[in-house]
């Protein structure tokens, strides 16, 4: 039996040139410079906060906003992201965290998708 190989067609997002860092959503897959999504770290004890000083210690997943916070969860994102350092993740604390406050970078507390 034989596999078909992959065709290498997959499309690149237009992301602008020397734009700065680009990072992945963990929520949508989607592909956006650093400046456009949230920045979340494991605080202490397990639990993730929101970095929106873009300050603190550790290994960082990023969102493009809410809408993305359920697929995240949905996919068991966090677990990998922080390749198992994180504890149980409530949703709804950090969804609210998501919304509040004004956003780094021009990131909109919407979905951003």
């Amino acid at each position: 039996m034989r596999l078909k190989a992959r065709s290498g067609t997959r499309r690149k997002e237009e992301l602008p040139a020397n734009a700065g860092p680009v990072r992945s959503c963990i929520g949508c897959g989607g592909r956006r410079v650093q400046e456009e999504l949230t920045r979340l770290v494991v605080g202490p004890g397990g639990v993730v906060v929101v970095d929106r000083k873009r300050q603190l210690p550790g290994r960082g997943a990023y969102l493009c906003g809410a809408g993305c916070l359920a697929a995240a969860v949905k996919r068991k994102a966090f677990a990998r992201a922080f390749r198992g350092k994180a504890g149980a993740v409530d949703p709804s604390a950090l969804g609210q965290a998501l919304e509040s406050g004004p956003a780094q970078g021009g990131a909109a507390g919407g979905s951003g998708c």
